[in-house]
Parts: structure tokens; sequence; C-alpha cells
């Protein structure tokens, strides 16, 4: 395990009082970059991209790529299949 020391431009001692006062930075919170769109329902979410100003879900794979290796796109699972005969 590696451990970082972060580099203080100033250490000096400080009584308990001084240190008090001290104010931490504020935690950039994630939860404020709220999504307005619930996530995608399938259960396999990394296959589907997300539009954020519809919130409409759709596969990441394309027809034309799953052509481009011999195979069919399966919309249903997000998937490229072997054509059905």
């Amino acid at each position: 395990m590696r451990i970082r020391i972060h580099k203080v431009q100033h250490i000096g001692e400080m009584s308990f009082l001084q240190h008090s006062k001290c104010e931490c930075r504020p935690k950039k919170d994630r939860a404020r970059q709220e999504n307005p769109c619930g996530p995608c329902s399938e259960r396999r979410k990394h296959l589907f991209v997300q539009d954020p100003q519809t919130c409409k879900c759709s596969c990441k794979n394309t027809d034309s790529r799953c052509k481009a290796r011999q195979l069919e796109l399966n919309e249903r699972t997000c998937r490229c299949d072997k054509p059905r005969r």
C-alpha cells in the first residue's frame, strides 16, 4: 500500500484554541449533481446509454456494428447475437 504525504505550506505549532478555529474544506458532494432521470431498469446497465434530455435508454451497440461482425442486434438484450436460421 502506498501512502501519499500531503505537503503543507507552513507547518508550525498551534494551540488548541487556534486549531479549533480552523475550517475544513467542504466536501464536493456528488449528490448535488442530481440526475433527474432514474437509472435504466435493464439488467445489463453497462450495455445501455441514457439520453439526459429525454431520459430514454438505448443500446450502445448499433445494428451496423453487429452486422460488421456478421451478427444481429438483439434490441431486447442489447447484445450482438448469432443470426437465427
